[in-house]
């Protein structure tokens, strides 16, 4: 079953490449993306230490690197120095789905995803891609951090082999091109708009007047350079990380997609470890949440949108009226067809977001 579940999360081909500004820190080993082997050699390590590899498909430098290395520290400080995280960034252990793999038998002990692309194990995840479903990405991880909502979604993720130990907020994408103004959706008719490969986040782009164009993340600029595409949507710090805005001189400020990022761990890995590190691991995750959401991620965002600004970008402040409407039918159309396990967990966040 996992073989055909893993199977279905190869074929809708998701991708993920979120990047920001930053550097790594010391607890943890940081693996060049041109040094596969692990970063701390036998000699250097403490063999007596429990190696927590962290396997993700963001580059070695960045915002969510950054994170990366104080979730390190916290791992290490947590259990007092009987866990050591090992960071592999730039898919060093393999992309998603080989991830995942080595997540279901205990080789690889820790990732990060956005949460749809959990929906390649339960439907139900495919929820998180519907567009304005937050009015923020801190509404959306105060909701799926409720208890309640997070009752729901750990037992799932535990059904299929994973601990979720923390939530990040990754922030509204809005419609960075290299075209035009867009104040409305009527203004991205035409244009080739990048978006993740997944059918829903696909239709919504579709829905909005643009032209859907599913690409890698590490194709972005030379899709912009080479006119494959002609705008994508991301947000500020990830951006500027990545140098989009050099080709792209024209933001408008959507923030029609908002997807959250649990971080969690194989559950194989989890069950085998002492109660006490286990306390370790999710008091480490608890914490981690609590400094990205409220440190790192907002001041890399209000940096991130800074930067544009200096270099020269056109900040636009759509009314997110005609965008909303647009979108719409694509909302009623999943809803229609909408498995219980979806209807549920849609009504459950609606009726939890309103506390936040």
């Amino acid at each position: 079953m996992k073989k055909k579940l893993i199977s279905m999360l190869l074929a809708t081909g998701m991708v993920l490449g979120l990047a920001g500004c930053g550097n790594s820190g010391e607890s943890m080993s940081v693996n060049d993306s041109s040094t596969p082997a692990p970063a701390v050699s036998e000699s250097a390590a403490d063999s007596s230490q429990i190696v927590v590899k962290y396997s993700v498909t963001y580059p070695s430098t960045g915002t969510q690197a950054d994170g990366a290395s104080r979730l390190g520290e916290l791992i290490e400080e947590c259990s007092e120095g009987r866990m050591r995280m090992e960071f592999y960034p730039s898919s060093q252990l393999g992309d998603k789905t080989a991830t995942f793999e080595g997540l279901g038998n205990g080789t690889i002990e820790m990732t990060e995803c956005a949460a749809t692309d959990l929906s390649a194990f339960n439907d139900m995840w495919s929820v998180f891609s519907l567009p304005y479903l937050w009015e923020s990405g801190q509404q959306a991880c105060a909701t799926v951090m409720d208890p309640a909502v997070r009752k729901m979604l750990e037992a799932d993720a535990e059904a299929n082999g994973f601990v979720i130990i923390a939530w990040t907020d990754i922030g509204s994408r809005s419609m960075l091109n290299q075209k035009k103004t867009v104040n409305t959706s009527s203004d991205l008719s035409g244009l080739k708009i990048r978006c993740m490969q997944d059918p829903i986040l696909a239709d919504s782009t579709n829905a909005m007047g643009a032209i859907a164009t599913p690409l890698g993340s590490s194709e972005i600029y030379t899709g912009l350079q080479q006119g494959t595409i002609d705008g994508l949507d991301h947000t500020p710090s990830v951006i500027v990380a990545n140098g989009w805005q050099e080709l792209a001189k024209y933001f408008s400020l959507t923030e029609h997609f908002t997807i959250p990022d649990p971080v969690f761990v194989s559950k194989v890995w989890f069950d085998s470890l002492s109660s006490e590190n286990q306390e370790a691991i999710l008091e480490a995750g608890e914490k981690f949440s609590d400094t990205w959401n409220n440190e790192i991620w907002p001041e890399a965002t209000e940096a991130g949108m800074e930067e544009l600004k200096a270099q020269g970008v056109e900040i636009i402040e759509v009314d997110k009226t005609s965008f909303k409407e647009a979108v719409q039918p694509v909302v009623d159309n999943f809803l229609a067809g909408a498995s219980a396990g979806q209807k549920a967990l849609y009504d459950l966040l609606l009726a939890t977001r309103e506390n936040y």
